[in-house]
């Protein structure tokens, strides 16, 4: 093959490839999302649940599909088959948290998406707290106490690998653990829950808008005062100014229902490529880096009323600005990577090209050809998780959610007929809403 001929395989190739501006888009593994999403948008899980195991999961692929189906699982009230596959994934993310030399090695060479995927920081948090909130709404509060035991161990490592990451720490993780000991009668280790919570609140909320959630204002003020630590309730009280401070419905032989609304989808990659012919040699350089697309959402709160009793729903968790300030972290370690593989590739195609032009051609298209950005995350997220409690007298309770748009509109209305309320006692009650 002339050099005249390569030269106008490579540009015409370069013109199919690039466009007019040289940027392509490209889906990659989220594209293959969008069927189950249409099924998750019109309340349809097990139609999702259908599509995503007639699917083909890679092998590097399978913590997602166990996080995915546990998910879908959970969406259609398999509590227990829902925290099966969540074991399944938390003994796999411990299997690859020591990923191979070698793997690595393959993803420099080829792309970031030939590595086995363990799952952002963020969802290995979830993970625990899905399957902790799958045991409270099946009544079993001693398993998931032992998940709470988990979330401290995870969040621990994650600090140990990422020391300076302001996501070290999870808000609500925090918060719901606190949640949980404080039902026990375990005030120590609410306390410290709670404490964490209200740091890890104020951490995040210097990256993306976040506040300390006003019930979680007056457990902690609740709380210092049961204990007797009045110098801390008196910073706590200055920090929040005027909170309500009433006891503890738990304590006053009430029981509470704390309802959580998981609004929306989390944010899904897209891809974005780069290809750029080099006029001196005639071969291609390619280039290609994730990016977050947020999902459409309307959902601003929602209403929950129980008799005479009404609360809305505060943001304790904002998945998608998670998601999104964790991307813009790791971007420039993931831009470097995609910048040297690139060099590299384009390095060894030109050192063949004197020797035999035709291999040289091959090589190269076969290094464009195979540069794709990571798309992969947990698709079935929620893009927030707000939380409303109500106290109520001990009894059956009809519940009603209305979840809430601009100007309060109404967007949805579900009841909850007959919902069991122990005196002293949390009643946990979950509706996701993806949105249509």
């Amino acid at each position: 093959m002339g050099a005249g001929t390569r030269r106008g395989l490579v540009f015409a190739l370069a013109g199919l490839l690039a466009g007019p501006t040289g940027l392509t888009g490209c889906a990659g593994h989220s594209r293959s999302f969008a069927p189950i999403e249409r099924c998750l948008a019109t309340q349809r899980p097990a139609d999702a649940l259908v599509l995503l195991d007639a699917q083909k999961h890679a092998g590097r692929d399978r913590l997602l599909y166990l996080l995915n189906r546990a998910m879908l699982l959970r969406l259609t009230g398999d509590l227990a088959g829902s925290n099966a596959h969540f074991e399944q994934a938390k003994e796999l993310i411990d299997a690859l948290s020591a990923l191979s030399v070698s793997e690595q090695a393959a993803s420099f060479l080829v792309n970031d998406a030939t590595r086995s995927y363990e799952g952002e920081p963020h969802e290995q948090v979830l993970l625990h707290m899905y399957a902790a909130l799958n045991y409270l709404e099946e009544g079993r509060r001693d398993e998931a106490r032992v998940e709470a035991l988990q979330v401290d161990l995870r969040l621990r490592r994650l600090a140990e690998r990422a020391p300076e990451s302001p996501f070290r720490a999870d808000p609500f993780a925090r918060y719901l653990t606190g949640l949980l000991y404080e039902e026990r009668g375990e005030w120590s280790d609410a306390l410290i829950a709670y404490r964490k919570a209200f740091e890890a609140y104020r951490a995040h909320g210097e990256r993306y808008p976040l506040a300390v959630p006003p019930a979680l204002q007056a457990d902690l003020l609740r709380l210092t005062a049961r204990m007797g630590l009045s110098d801390e309730r008196e910073g706590y009280r200055q920090a929040f100014g005027d909170v309500p401070t009433e006891g503890s419905p738990l304590e006053e032989g009430l029981g509470e229902v704390v309802f959580l609304l998981h609004s929306g989808l989390a944010p899904v990659k897209r891809e974005e490529s780069l290809v750029l012919p080099d006029p001196a040699s005639g071969l291609l350089v390619s280039v290609s880096l994730p990016r977050y697309e947020r999902r459409t959402r309307h959902a601003q709160r929602a209403r929950v009323a129980a008799g005479d009793r009404t609360a809305y729903t505060e943001l304790a968790h904002d998945i998608e600005a998670i998601a999104l300030a964790n991307h813009e972290a790791l971007l420039p370690g993931i831009t470097a990577r995609a910048l040297a593989r690139a060099v590299a590739k384009f390095a060894a195609a030109k050192s063949v090209q004197k020797r035999n032009e035709a291999a040289s051609v091959l090589l190269n298209l076969a290094a464009v050809l195979t540069e794709r950005a990571d798309t992969r995350s947990w698709l079935t997220l929620p893009a927030q998780i707000q939380v409303a409690r109500v106290a109520l007298e001990a009894g059956r309770h009809d519940v009603t959610l209305e979840v809430l748009g601009a100007s309060d509109r109404v967007l949805c209305r579900q009841e909850f007929p007959g919902v069991r309320v122990e005196g002293g006692r949390r009643t946990y009650l979950s509706y996701h809403w993806p949105e249509p």
